[in-house]
Order: structure tokens, then C-alpha cells, then sequence
């Protein structure tokens, strides 16, 4: 299977479940993604990869009655998520539609500002994605999106559980998105400027153990999980158990920090 259909896959499968857990984790990170995207009352906005919708509702909020949002999302089973929480918010500024992410749905020069909350790093060809949103927004438009950074909590349980995955080939170099050096010449390279990047750690709490891994199977965490071997798995998990132990100690409490980059560019 391909990188867009696994991604598909996963994210349909996901989509009665996802982030239902009670925790608050990507709200915090759209509402502030849709903080640094800096939009206007009647703005035009469309939501890459919109998920269940936690930064359409935000960029709802922001744009007003004489504004519009469209959320498109490669996975049926998300748009469906989405547009049942829409309607249940009544939020008749709205629209959710399957569409790609490399090859959005939209007329050249028709949004004024796109948005992206971790997103872009599942695409196969970002320089089709760039080109096309170029396209698709006003001249001197917005686009803004976040990806994860380094440094985090999640650095050390990402390297602890890669003991446990089967062994695949080393890819050399980093990608686009690993560094600030790197999104800046990415964007740059397609006729973007302006750009500005944040670096923003976000605190989520867990009550216990036990949450923090129901709450992971219900995101895109699933794939790491379910990428162990079954027969390894129990030890994986036995891992990762003694790491967020000693998290709990240290600070009293499950407390999780998640490192975020906020990229904000302008077209030219």
C-alpha cells in the first residue's frame, strides 16, 4: 500500500474514535494554529486535512458569519466526523468535502488563507501540495501549519519503541520538515515569503497510564502500535509503561509535553 492510501486506511479506521478520549490535545493545537494564521472577519479559509474538525471550528469562530471554512480530508470516515459536529454546532459557515490534500478542490485565487494542523508531513509530494496552494490562494494570501518539533517527551519514547519495530531501510538526509532551516527553504522554493515560525511546548495532562494509551490508540499513534510485531508488543508496551513512570514521578503527575512548530507565509 502507498503513503496516501496507508494514510487513508488509517485515519477511515480511526475516524469513529478519534481523539474521544476527554483529552484535550489537538484542540489546544489548532486554536493556536488558527491564532498565528491571523484571520479576518470574512475570510475565506480552507482547512487541509481537517480531521474531525478541531481547527475548523476555531477558523469558524474567526471568520465570522460573512466568512467561509472548507475542510477537506482524504478519509471518508473523517469528513463524515466532521460534518456531524459542524451541524451539531450550527456552524453554517462551514463546508466538508473528501478532497486531497496535494490537489485541494478550489479555483485559483479563491481562499485567502489555508491552514494546516499535522498535516503536511504525511504528504508523498509537498512540492505538488505547495504549488497547488500558491495557486489557490489571493495574491499576498496566508498559509499557515503546524508540524511537530524535537526535544520533547515524545523523543525519548519514539527511540524506545523503535528497539521493538522490524528493521527497515535508512533513509538519508532530513526531511522538509525536521527543522526550521528546512520549512523555510521548502516554502521559499515556491514563491512564498513572509514566513515566520514559532516554536510553542504544549502541556497535556493524562489522569493515568492507562489514558494515555487508550487516548494514543485513538490517534494516528495507532500506526507505531500496530507497526510491533504482536509478539513483541507486550514488551513494547512494558517499555513504554517504565518511561511514563518515571515521567509521573518526576513532575507529580502524567504531564506530557509536546513541542509544536507554527509556520505562518505569505504568497508573493
Amino acid at each position: 500500500m502507498d503513503q496516501k492510501l496507508s494514510v487513508q486506511s488509517l485515519f477511515d479506521e480511526l475516524s469513529a474514535t478519534y481523539d474521544s478520549t476527554g483529552i484535550d490535545f489537538f484542540g489546544q493545537i489548532a486554536q493556536t494554529l488558527i491564532g498565528h494564521a491571523r484571520l479576518r472577519q470574512g475570510s475565506a479559509v480552507l482547512d487541509i486535512g481537517c480531521g474531525a474538525g478541531a481547527a475548523l471550528i476555531a477558523a469558524s469562530e474567526a471568520v465570522g458569519a460573512q466568512g467561509s471554512v472548507v475542510g477537506i480530508d482524504l478519509a471518508a470516515g473523517m469528513v463524515e466526523r466532521a460534518r456531524r459536529v459542524a451541524k451539531q454546532l450550527g456552524l453554517e459557515n462551514v463546508r466538508v468535502e473528501v478532497g486531497d490534500a496535494e490537489q485541494p478542490p478550489t479555483e485559483p485565487g479563491s481562499v485567502d488563507v489555508i491552514v494546516a494542523s499535522l498535516v503536511l508531513f504525511f504528504l508523498p509530494n509537498i512540492d505538488l501540495a505547495l504549488d497547488a496552494y500558491g495557486q489557490a490562494l489571493v495574491p499576498g494570501g496566508t498559509l499557515a501549519f503546524s508540524t511537530f518539533a524535537d526535544d520533547d517527551d515524545w523523543t525519548p519514547l519514539d527511540r524506545l519503541l523503535e528497539h521493538f519495530m522490524p528493521e527497515s531501510p535508512r533513509v538519508q538526509g532530513e526531511a522538509w520538515f525536521e527543522s526550521s532551516t528546512g520549512i523555510s527553504s521548502m516554502l521559499r522554493s515556491h514563491s512564498f515569503d513572509e514566513i515566520s515560525i514559532e516554536e510553542v511546548m504544549h502541556e497535556v495532562d493524562f489522569p493515568t497510564i492507562e489514558d494515555f494509551h487508550e487516548w494514543s490508540w485513538s490517534t494516528g499513534w495507532r500506526a507505531t502500535w500496530s507497526a510491533i510485531p504482536a509478539e513483541r508488543r507486550a514488551a513494547a508496551r512494558a517499555a513504554a509503561d517504565d518511561y511514563l513512570k518515571s515521567l509521573q514521578q518526576r513532575r507529580g503527575c502524567l504531564r506530557f509535553a509536546t513541542a509544536v512548530r507554527y509556520t505562518r507565509a505569505e504568497t508573493t
